[in-house]
């Protein structure tokens, strides 16, 4: 009788596992912003906390890691994230924005090192960029991008911290080649005809010029494998994520979820989307054939 029960057990077990949903992250989530890959994994920002808030008073912020289909706190509330968003990568150190701030961890054993104030004290910061030994970050209720210098990031100058151009609404960056595409997202803030996607041309002499120009709350910039597309979120456009062709400037949009959502941010990694829903907390991992859209850029057999 008792082995009858372990093999029912057994069995129950395999068709329960069997039955989970492997497209979609939920576990270990609270409203995730912001991915970041990292050691063939991704870093994931949450808000923590009930509701969605940009501006948490408390430190309920959290960072997970996802890889080989497991999603593990790394970096757990109650160490000085507020409402964690965009990170970047440099060596083994994680920077990550914050409000009114940039975090960063020693990634050899997610250990807090240094944390670099915007003097002003209420900088939404967005998103944040590596180039070489200077990181960009986006800030969009002052409507600029400001540099830092992270020569040594165990020994930052908190003065280097310099305004480097003035943008409307700046959120996601995304580095492409010499030059870097922006999102535009005023969060609910400001009803703006600029709100669009613009690209810096020239990172020496930075000067701006649109790509996208229909009004929208634009977040999550992403490539296609060969570089050919820029995939995108538009908030204003629930459940959605869009994609523009360079060649042409042309773009549509493709549907991710029926559910009411806030996709927030997008990842390429090893043939996969992974596209965070802020609102729901959870990840859509998506095959890239999925997407009508995106056939001319599939790999066939």
């Amino acid at each position: 009788m008792a082995k009858s029960n372990i093999f029912v057990l057994v069995l129950v077990t395999f068709i329960v596992a069997s039955c989970i949903d492997k497209t979609v992250i939920t576990s270990n989530l609270r409203h995730p912003y912001a991915m970041c890959e990292y050691d063939g994994g991704i870093l994931i920002s949450n808000f923590g906390g009930d509701a969605v808030n940009y501006n948490n008073t408390k430190a309920t912020g959290f960072v997970t890691y996802y890889k080989n289909g497991s999603n593990r706190v790394v970096i757990p509330a109650g160490n000085g994230l507020y409402s964690p968003k965009g990170m970047a990568v440099k060596e083994s150190f994680l920077f990550v924005a914050d409000v009114n701030k940039i975090v960063v961890f020693d990634l050899d054993g997610y250990k807090k090192v240094d944390e670099i104030e915007f003097p002003q004290g209420d900088a939404f910061v967005g998103d944040l960029l590596v180039m070489g030994n200077a990181l960009f970050a986006s800030v969009a209720n002052y409507d600029r991008i400001y540099l830092l210098d992270i020569t040594a990031p165990r020994q930052i100058d908190h003065t280097s911290l310099l305004e480097y151009v003035e943008l409307p609404c700046p959120s996601t960056l995304k580095l492409m080649g010499e030059y870097i595409l922006v999102s535009s997202n005023s969060f609910g803030k400001a009803d703006r005809e600029d709100k669009i996607i613009h690209i810096i041309d020239d990172l020496g002499n930075p000067s701006i010029r649109p790509i996208i120009h229909e009004h929208g709350d634009y977040q999550g910039l992403a490539f296609s494998p060969n570089k050919t597309r820029l995939i995108f979120c538009n908030q204003e456009r629930n459940g959605y994520i869009g994609n523009l062709v360079f060649e042409n400037g042309e773009y549509s949009y493709e549907q991710v979820t029926d559910d009411k959502s806030l996709l927030n941010s997008l990842l390429l990694l090893d043939g996969k989307m992974y596209i965070c829903d802020l609102l729901n907390s959870k990840i859509y991992i998506k095959e890239l054939i999925e997407f009508d859209n995106f056939s001319g850029i599939i790999k066939t057999d």
